[in-house]
């Protein structure tokens, strides 16, 4: 008997061999996201054209941490994705690879975590960290790059909260202090944080911790930095129009939120027709449907729910109110974005419903009077484990690039038109110009006057070689939103490329350079104009602005070399045309040579 007391008591311990097949289980449940790419979905913005990530000089450690960022503030996020480029260049596969790091770090803290909160209950620990690790929900933070943002905060919430019981069971000031310094950093990291002083009032409450002086005088930190990241969010929201984008009143936001609720709690249950985009649901007016406004009835429940647990089963109270509590700045009261549903949003408050969970599982397994009844219960929850991470690793496959995200997106919404942009938009990129104009065309139905259907569009058309009908598309596309600046740009192109009509080509660019002065492709298209057009020194005045911009573009000296042709100075043009084939402008030999003859320019031989 003492020997199996002893081995009771070996397993029971923090190390155990239980967490490593975790970390195993979940690694290969989501094996198939390294393979994945780069999505249009922000991964563009974040790393492929984000030039603040491609050196790590002074300047760009100043931007990251003094600029919003895509509607944000989080410089630890663009710093580690300048720390993957250090490394990785543009291969995506190094950066899924350290999301999927994080994640497994995330899941041993989650675990640690859970052991510390729960007096060494390992069981509780692990079931709560191996539901945490591959529930099908969290497939978005983890497959996805630009989601970073959940796995850095996450470490340093989970860490911080773990530093905080530290201080409460050493009662030692520097595990405060730690945890103040870990919150700032998942602060840093991504705003949804600032609701960490809410966890430990909640922590506290938990372990019957007495309120005093003490317990409110130490929190005031975490509350005063919540409020000033929170403001700062606000503004950084605002900044990037993001806040309400689909104009939705302050009466049906409440509807709206209390409506996400319902979804959370069912998608933790039954993670089906998952998706990238919760888009608002609408009738046929463009309103909300009716079961909207039924939905402040899981607020009574929920409120009925706390009421008959609150000293009765404070495990089931806490893990409700630290769902509440983590999610609800993310619950759409105030509009952001255009999504009223984001899976990405539960990687942290769910960690509450699988506490409350995983408790309910135990307590009703270990009431079970026969031993195989016991079993019974546990080789059930090792199915819906195995159905999870079978999900979960077909949803990271969804995730593999642009076009098959979007189409998860079309087959379970049809209607959404941010998805028939964004997928046609990648046909394009792809040169499968005939599928992403029969997207564009199945968009034109959904919404005849959004703009991007007729870009997406026209981009087809032109590069198929049908000029007329892509100018018209880009024509289109103006009368449709007159402030889509780029599109003037395109156009313009098309007019002085395409149809000689060089006026018509200079407007365009005047008007994206008002709105673009910081674009030197501007600049150097509209050189180009005037150059075509014959006014040279327009040309050479806008060449030289371009290269104000960008003292290595090469175009803007090969165009100055013809205006010299044009004007007998051969000296010129054979000493601007070397300058664009030295930065990688392909130039006939032969002309070359013809301007270095007629400029007397004797040729350079290297003796021997």
């Amino acid at each position: 008997m003492a020997a199996k007391k002893k081995v009771q008591k070996k397993q029971d311990q923090f190390w155990n061999y239980k967490i490593l097949l975790v970390l195993i289980f979940t690694g290969i449940s989501y094996y198939p996201s390294i393979k994945n790419g780069f999505l249009n979905w922000d991964d563009i913005i974040y790393v492929m054209n984000n030039d603040m990530i491609k050196t790590l000089s002074l300047e760009n450690l100043t931007k990251m941490f003094s600029t919003y960022y895509m509607g944000n503030y989080h410089p630890f996020i663009i710093l580690s994705f300048a720390f993957d480029y250090s490394f990785f260049q543009l291969f995506p596969t190094g950066y899924h690879v350290h999301n999927l790091l994080l994640h497994l770090i995330n899941t041993f803290f989650v675990y640690a975590f859970i052991y510390v909160l729960f007096n060494k209950n390992i069981n509780l620990a692990l079931i709560v960290a191996v539901l945490f690790a591959i529930h099908p929900m969290h497939v978005e933070s983890v497959a996805w790059i630009s989601e970073r943002k959940d796995l850095l905060y996450t470490l340093y919430f989970i860490t911080a909260l773990i530093s905080y019981l530290y201080y409460i069971n050493k009662k030692e000031a520097k595990y405060l202090i730690l945890s103040v310094l870990l919150f700032v950093f998942s602060l840093l990291s991504k705003a949804q944080a600032v609701t960490l002083p809410l966890v430990l009032i909640l922590i506290d409450y938990l372990i019957s911790r007495k309120i005093s002086m003490k317990t409110i005088m130490e929190k005031i930190p975490f509350f005063i930095l919540s409020l000033v990241f929170g403001i700062v969010a606000i503004y950084a929201q605002k900044a990037d129009n993001s806040i309400n984008p689909n104009s939705i009143s302050v009466l049906h936001s409440l509807f709206y939120a209390q409506y996400s609720i319902w979804v959370y709690l069912f998608k933790l249950v039954l993670p089906i027709n998952q998706t990238c985009l919760y888009e608002y649901p609408v009738d046929l007016n463009g309103q909300p449907p009716f079961y909207i406004f039924f939905s402040p009835l899981i607020i009574l429940l929920i409120g009925f729910f706390i009421f008959k647990t609150w000293k009765k089963w404070n495990i089931g109270t806490f893990g409700i109110l630290f769902f509440l509590a983590t999610i609800f700045p993310v619950l759409q009261f105030l509009p952001v974005g255009q999504a009223v549903v984001a899976e990405r949003y539960t990687y942290i408050p769910y960690i509450g419903l699988f506490i409350l969970l995983g408790s309910l599982f135990l307590s009703i397994r270990n009431r079970a009077g026969k031993p195989a009844t016991r079993m019974l219960y546990t080789y059930g929850g090792f199915v819906i484990l195995a159905l999870f991470a079978l999900t979960t690793f077909n949803r990271s496959k969804v995730w593999y690039d642009s076009v098959s995200l979007w189409s998860d997106v079309i087959e379970k919404n049809p209607k959404s038109i941010t998805a028939h942009v964004n997928r046609g938009y990648m046909y394009n990129q792809y040169k499968e110009y005939d599928k992403a104009i029969r997207d564009c065309n199945e968009g034109i139905k959904l919404d005849s006057n959004y703009f991007k259907f007729y870009v997406n569009r026209a981009v087809s058309y032109r590069n198929m070689g049908q000029y007329d009908v892509a100018l018209a598309d880009f024509s289109k596309a103006l009368l449709k939103n007159p402030k889509d600046y780029s599109t003037y740009l395109d156009r313009g192109i098309l007019y002085t490329d395409r149809f000689m009509k060089y006026d018509q080509g200079i407007a365009d660019f005047k008007i994206y350079l008002t709105h673009r002065a910081d674009d030197v492709n501007g600049y150097h298209n509209m050189a180009v104009a005037y150059f075509k057009k014959q006014s040279y020194d327009s040309a050479v005045i806008y060449c030289d602005l371009a290269l104000e911009k960008s003292p290595e573009l090469a175009g803007p000296y090969y165009i100055k070399a013809l205006v010299s042709d044009a004007a007998g100075d051969f000296s010129s043009a054979f000493s601007f045309g070397s300058k664009a084939r030295q930065l990688g402008y392909t130039i006939d030999e032969t002309l070359l040579q013809n301007w270095q003859q007629k400029a007397g320019i004797p040729k350079v031989t290297l003796t021997p």
